[in-house]
This record gives structure tokens, C-alpha cells and sequence, in this order.
């Protein structure tokens, strides 16, 4: 079953033989065997793409789009004169780019499948909108037309009142009959001898040219299929995405990594290190990067934990589930309850912390890829994707004096320090405004501010 948070549907309980109807004896189909979609998932999508539309061009990509027989019109003898049942129950149209449509009628191994249009036709593109509609983009040569999903079924420009496709539509509200959903109508086959019959049909009598065609296809043994336009309905799976590493990476969250049973990090001999690349000037801060507005560069900062929870609040999840800044109080070495890595096929891809408050945090976001946390002295963000996630070994306190020490160094300024070797000795705080320097110095009655010119008006 697809996750709860999943916008795909549920695939469960497809079909894996036919329900009611018939199968046309000279209606031969064009292949046999319909993959069953996948039905148990914990991947959805990324946020992104709930409001984008999706555009997928790449040969492979297929969806599934369901009708229901059309019941009422088929009871009272509309298709062929026959009062019964001929449509079977479900129909599953299959829509892969680069290919010409198909329908089934179940899944598996055996299922035969039929072409739903003349093999000159190919879906070039399908475009999703999630909660609004499906368009797929379908091309033969230079004909272009489309089938569009929806919450108010299926419409599909193929279908007109000459049949020159093989498609009928009937929407029998603009008839002034109500209680009778729309009709979409095929022809079984669909090739070129049948679509003649049916142009031919409906030419020589519009209004029942329609039912004459079904009645002498049956005479040859092959008809027509009725569906209820209105119960038009599309199936997503992640398998749709996965077919491709390209799709998959571009619109699905990362799997998930499972940390149940998971051993615990010894921080005794252990650490976890990474470096959190910063590229917006909103995401840095200035224990870590500086914050230099004018500054458009790229900063890269080694985090790391134990160590930095000391400075840092790592955005993740309260005991009542709201998001919060992860042991915003606690100080260095008494702030972390516990760190779990999140390895898979031998390769660290997350880290679950969880802190003292019971709050926890997992990174790298599965879909972003960043690290965010609350800079603890001055409540500015930091924010960054992650890179070179390591479970290292060795003593953390040693390894972390180092980096601080390496902060310090890169976020001193050579053009405003005075060192004695490689001592920095300025007693002043200084700082740049524009084109001024600032410097608060001490003197012996206080600190003065002093402004200084950096280059000339």
C-alpha cells in the first residue's frame, strides 16, 4: 500500500481476470501479458512537485487510467441491440511514452492487451497536475491530440461525431437526458477496416449510424466497447517514476532509511562529520560562515556531532510532534541522548539524533538533502546541503578543538587583525559598514567608537 502522506492511489485488489462482458472473436489482440503495478510503497512525492506540473517525456514512463462499463446504456440494447452487458466491468488503459495506448481488461501474465488507437499513434508526453488533471499528449505524425483525466472523468479530442479515429463521444446532458452518464465509445478492433465502417456509418445516417455500426460489426464477429466517461480514473505508482534513475531522483523522495534496532554511535571513539555547503547568503551565519551581505560566495562548514550542539539547534521534531529546534537549551556534552547512523549498503546516507528534551532530528532531509539549524548565540539560520557524511573515529572533543580553531582562522580577516606571528593581538572589535570601518577600542575611560574612511568619496 502506497504511505499514508502518498499522493499516488492504491493499487490494491486489480484485477486478475475478466469481470462480465465479452471478448470479440475477431477482435485479436495485439499482445498478451499486463505487468500488475506495484502495490506496497513507502516513497511519495516531493513537495515540489504537488504544485508543479510534472512533464515527463522520457520513452517508458507509463500510467494506468481506468473506465467503467457503461451499464445503463448497454441494459436498455444500446450497443449492438443486445440488452446485456458487453463491456466486461473495468477496462485499464495503458499509457507509456513512446508507445501506441492499450487496453486490458485484468493483469497478468495471460492478460491479452488490444490497441486502443491505430498504431501511428504515440503518447509524446504526460503531464500531471496533482488534485486537477492528467494531460497526455499523443502524436501521429503531424497530429497532435489528447486525453485528458480529471475529477470529471475522461475527455479525449480523438473522439468526434465522424469517427475518424475509432472514438465516439456522446454527452447525453446536452441531449436533455438526464441521469445517463457520458459515453466514450471504441471500436473492437480498432483498425482501418473498422474505422472506414464506422465513418461510412455515420455518414450515410448521423443519428443511427452509431448503433448501425455496432450491429453489423457484431454480424463479423468483432463490436464495440461503451464506457462511462465520468468514471474515468487515473493509477500512479511509484513504479511509474523508478523505471528511470533520472525520474526517480528528480520526483521522488528519497527511500526512507530505517533506524529500529539500529546500534547506537559510542561517542567514546566515534563522531559524526560532514560539511554543510551553503550557498545562500539568508542561510549563513556568523559563527560559521560570517555574514557579509555583499558576499555572493559559496561557504562550506564542518559540522559536527557531539560538538556543535554546543552552538547549534538542529530543526527536527518535539514529543508532540511539532517541528522545533532540537536541544535548544542544552549545553555541549549534555545535550545528545543519542546518535543513530542510518547505513545502507555500506554507506552512511542519514543520522538520527535524538536529544535530552526528547526532541529529535534526522539528516540530511531525504528530499532536500540539507542540514537547518538555529544558530544558538545569534538565532540566525544555517542551512545547507550535505556532503561527505562521515562516521568518524577518534576522540570527538579533539576533533572538534581543531575545527573551532579552523573557524576561528577563517573568519578572522587578515586586513583588519595586527599579529605578532601568527598570534592575533587586536584588543579592538571591529567591524565593516559600507565604506567604514568601525572599531570599538578600549581606552581608560571606556570604550570609544571610532569610524574610519576605507577608501576615499
Amino acid at each position: 500500500m502506497a504511505s499514508k502522506n502518498s499522493v499516488f492511489a492504491t493499487l490494491e485488489n486489480m484485477p486478475t481476470a475478466i469481470s462480465g462482458g465479452e471478448l470479440y472473436k475477431n477482435s485479436r489482440a495485439d499482445g498478451k501479458g499486463v505487468d500488475l503495478p506495484s502495490m506496497s510503497s513507502d516513497r511519495s512525492m516531493k513537495s515540489k512537485w504537488l504544485t508543479d506540473t510534472i512533464s515527463v517525456t522520457e520513452d517508458g514512463f507509463t500510467i494506468f487510467v481506468s473506465m467503467k462499463n457503461h451499464s445503463q446504456l448497454e441494459d436498455s440494447g444500446g450497443n449492438g441491440g443486445v440488452a446485456g452487458q458487453r463491456t466486461p466491468s473495468n477496462t485499464y488503459f495503458k499509457f507509456t511514452v513512446g508507445e501506441t495506448p492499450t487496453y486490458s481488461f485484468y493483469f497478468g501474465d495471460d492478460a491479452p492487451y488490444y490497441n486502443a488507437y491505430l498504431d501511428t499513434w504515440k503518447v509524446s508526453d504526460i503531464r500531471i497536475q496533482w488534485d486537477k488533471k492528467i494531460i497526455i499528449k499523443m502524436k501521429s505524425g503531424e497530429d497532435e491530440d489528447e486525453v485528458t483525466i480529471s475529477n470529471k472523468g475522461m475527455k479525449n479530442t480523438l473522439a468526434n461525431d465522424t469517427g475518424t479515429n475509432g472514438w465516439i463521444e456522446q454527452d447525453f446532458s446536452k441531449m436533455n437526458v438526464k441521469g445517463m452518464p457520458r459515453l466514450l465509445a471504441s471500436l473492437a478492433p480498432c483498425d482501418s477496416n473498422t474505422i472506414l465502417l464506422l465513418m461510412n456509418a455515420l455518414k450515410s445516417d448521423k443519428t443511427k449510424g452509431f448503433f448501425n455500426a455496432a450491429t453489423e460489426l457484431n454480424a463479423k464477429d468483432m463490436g464495440m466497447y461503451y464506457w462511462d466517461a465520468n468514471s474515468a480514473k487515473a493509477h500512479l505508482s511509484p513504479q511509474s517514476f523508478t523505471m528511470s534513475s533520472t525520474l526517480d531522483e528528480t520526483f521522488l523522495v528519497k527511500p526512507t532509511i530505517e533506524f529500529k534496532g539500529v546500534k547506537r554511535v559510542d561517542t567514546k571513539d566515534s563522531y559524526i562529520q560532514f560539511q554543510c555547503v551553503i550557498e545562500q547568503r539568508n542561510d549563513r551565519t556568523d559563527n560559521y560562515t560570517g555574514r557579509d551581505p555583499q558576499d555572493n560566495a559559496i561557504f562550506v562548514s564542518t559540522i559536527q556531532f557531539p560538538g556543535d550542539e554546543s552552538l547549534l539547534a538542529p530543526m527536527g521534531t518535539s514529543t508532540e510532534g511539532t517541528e522545533v529546534a532540537c536541544g535548544m537549551e542544552g549545553k555541549e556534552g549534555r545535550t545528545i541522548k543519542e546518535i543513530i547512523p542510518g547505513i545502507k549498503n555500506e554507506v552512511l546516507e542519514q543520522v538520527k539524533i535524538t536529544f535530552t528534551d526528547g526532541s529529535f532530528c534526522v539528516f540530511p532531509d531525504a528530499e532536500t538533502g540539507t542540514f537547518t539549524a538555529t544558530d544558538k548565540e545569534t538565532g540566525q539560520m544555517l542551512k545547507g546541503k550535505v556532503e561527505n557524511l562521515i562516521l568518524a573515529s577518534g576522540k570527538w572533543k579533539d576533533a572538534y578543538a581543531k575545527e573551532k580553531k579552523n573557524r576561528v582562522e577563517r573568519n578572522t580577516s587578515p586586513r583588519w587583525t595586527v599579529f605578532e606571528g601568527d598570534k592575533a593581538v587586536t584588543s579592538s572589535i571591529a567591524w565593516q559598514e559600507g565604506n567604514f570601518l568601525k572599531v570599538i577600542v578600549p581606552t581608560d575611560g571606556g570604550a570609544k567608537l571610532i569610524t574610519i574612511p576605507t577608501r576615499e568619496a
